[in-house]
């Protein structure tokens, strides 16, 4: 059986035995109706890894927008290693009236994701550094229970000018945790973060042929298709704790540069 019918199938047996898993939640029912879920080809994604951890690892990702707002969930995951990155951009129709609005803390945003819920935190010290996709805090940190030595990093870059808030139009955060045993430090967290890359920001975007640019157009999956993608992204893939139970986060912020209501918001 294939991995996507694996998970129709358990959200199915979900719904039948408990009516409680991320699978039905209203919180779910209402986000499936804001825009589109769905898996993009490897090389039309935007967050990329080129961690020697992960050489060989095949991410799972699971891309939402709407008219406003690209967000994209990865998962990274080999022996040597568990990373998930929650990228979110403004769309480029929208970059003049459209800012992000995500303040979370770095601690705050690091307790987002399942893999470290139910687990005792403990932070290190904070540090700035830049990579060339952008300047980014770094938290070590270390779960108790497990014993697994991470670090948390999270940026938001691109401020729109226009914004009387002046907040960004692209944003990133997540972790990357090494097996238990494994020592990851200050050192090494910022060797991780200059193997990270974004698609049309540090490489560039593939050139675009006349049938690829038809096949954009194409009409999105049904909805019982995107809605294993959504859950995908909220319980994450296979073998392991992983996921996003917010996702998508729905954070596009429509704002005018003059007195007055904004229009199309």
């Amino acid at each position: 059986m294939s991995y996507m019918k694996s998970v129709k199938t358990i959200c199915a047996l979900t719904i039948a035995a408990t009516a409680v898993s991320g699978c039905v939640t209203v919180a779910n029912q209402d986000k499936i109706n804001t825009g589109t879920f769905r898996q993009l080809e490897e090389d039309r994604n935007m967050v990329l890894l080129e961690a020697p951890a992960y050489a060989d690892a095949k991410p799972v990702r699971v891309t939402y927008n709407d008219k406003r707002l690209i967000e994209e969930y990865t998962l990274y995951r080999s022996e040597k290693g568990q990373a998930e990155i929650l990228y979110a951009q403004v769309s480029r129709n929208h970059r003049g009236d459209t800012a992000l609005n995500f303040q979370k803390l770095l601690a705050d945003s690091l307790k987002m994701w399942r893999f470290n819920q139910g687990q005792t935190l403990k932070l290190g010290e904070t540090f700035l550094m830049k990579n060339a996709v952008a300047e980014f805090w770094v938290q070590p940190y270390r779960q108790i229970e497990s014993g697994r030595e991470c670090a948390g990093f999270s940026s938001t870059w691109d401020t729109r000018p226009n914004d009387r808030q002046l907040r960004p139009a692209k944003a990133l955060f997540g972790y990357h945790c090494v097996p238990k045993g494994t020592s990851f430090g200050p050192n090494e967290a910022q060797t991780f973060m200059q193997s990270m890359q974004i698609r049309g920001v540090t490489v560039p975007l593939r050139i675009e042929t006349v049938y690829q640019m038809k096949k954009d157009d194409a009409p999105p999956p049904p909805k019982d298709v995107q809605r294993t993608y959504l859950v995908l992204a909220q319980d994450g893939g296979g073998g392991g704790i992983a996921g996003m139970p917010q996702f998508p986060l729905l954070i596009a912020a429509p704002f005018t540069d003059f007195d007055g209501p904004c229009s199309d918001c």
